[in-house]
């Protein structure tokens, strides 16, 4: 009895199971995938939006709260054993929320003042603080391929500060990088939130709960911004609201159905998608174009991203 358990499935029983695995993967690399798209909207509704940085990000992670708020409902249902509170409870939640907020902040700021192209691609170094920060904080080591992709990046950074950028669009550079730092913060806090849990399990998962609370935070923190701004175009309004609910809520509900699909080079390479797709709906709207020295950085850290994890997979 204890042989025919461990004994792998036949090939009847696995022509069986091996249409239910492609169409759970298919659903995964959809799922992905429309996050992505969701997620590039970003930069053109930033650009169009007719009201300030700080409006705009607090308004956007405001209407997030309802989509986010059901789905912690829904999660609540299904699982009425883990309470939210016993999350809300724990400091690394608390943290990773923080930098949630300063990612949202950062990067409408940074869209407000550069390209789109610099703003998302800069944000996408994140990985690489991850890399950086997970040293000190979580006793990870950095490995060979971590620090060719450090220093790949940071060349690649340097490129779109080689453009002759006002003080503005240099200001706004640097916010970009910010918004990465925050997001790889909200990694680590991730990891560590994990690591300071029983490793028998029966914790409830932080990731929803620490994106709805980051939500909520920086609308707070831009609350006073919002209020200066009011009353606000229709048209803006609208737009706003269909980025707070749709690009930022849906786009995260979705992501994390099909993470848990996907191998985590597919989730990785795919929502690679939102760093190209980015700047083209920016240019078809507005007519923005980023600069050669811009596509040339650019190209470069995402190809060290991939590069990364490619190097990651292989090895585990």
């Amino acid at each position: 009895m204890i042989r025919d358990r461990v004994n792998p499935p036949t090939e009847e029983e696995f022509s069986l199971i091996l249409p239910f695995m492609q169409q759970r993967q298919w659903l995964g690399i959809m799922c992905v995938i429309a996050a992505a798209a969701l997620w590039s909207l970003g930069g053109v509704g930033i650009k169009s939006a007719q009201a300030g940085a700080f409006a705009i990000a607090g308004l956007r992670s405001f209407f997030a709260m309802f989509v986010l708020a059901a789905a912690l409902l829904w999660q609540q249902r299904s699982h009425r054993d883990m309470p939210i509170q016993a999350t809300l409870a724990r400091r690394y939640v608390w943290w990773g929320a923080a930098s949630y907020a300063l990612t949202m902040i950062a990067f409408t700021w940074a869209n407000k003042l550069t390209t789109a192209a610099n703003a998302i691609l800069l944000q996408y170094t994140a990985p690489i603080f991850v890399a950086v920060l997970a040293r000190p904080l979580l006793d990870e080591p950095i490995h060979r391929r971590d620090r060719w992709a450090i220093g790949g990046c940071f060349f690649g950074m340097a490129w779109f500060f080689l453009d002759r950028l006002s003080s503005s669009g240099m200001f706004g550079n640097l916010l970009a990088i910010v918004s990465g730092i925050g997001f790889a913060g909200i990694a680590v806090c991730l990891r560590a939130d994990a690591r300071s849990q029983s490793p028998t399990g029966g914790t409830p998962p932080s990731s929803l709960v620490l994106i709805a609370l980051g939500n909520a935070l920086a609308a707070l923190c831009c609350a006073p911004a919002i209020v200066a701004s009011l009353p606000l175009p229709g048209t803006t309004l609208w737009l706003l609201a269909g980025l707070g609910m749709l690009q930022i809520g849906v786009a995260y509900v979705l992501f994390a159905i099909g993470v848990n699909r996907v191998s985590a080079l597919e989730s990785t390479l795919l929502a690679m998608l939102e760093p190209i797709l980015n700047p083209v709906w920016v240019a078809f709207v507005t007519g923005e174009r980023p600069s050669v020295t811009a596509l040339i950085g650019g190209a470069i850290v995402v190809g060290v991203i991939v590069w990364r994890q490619l190097g990651k997979t292989a090895s585990v």
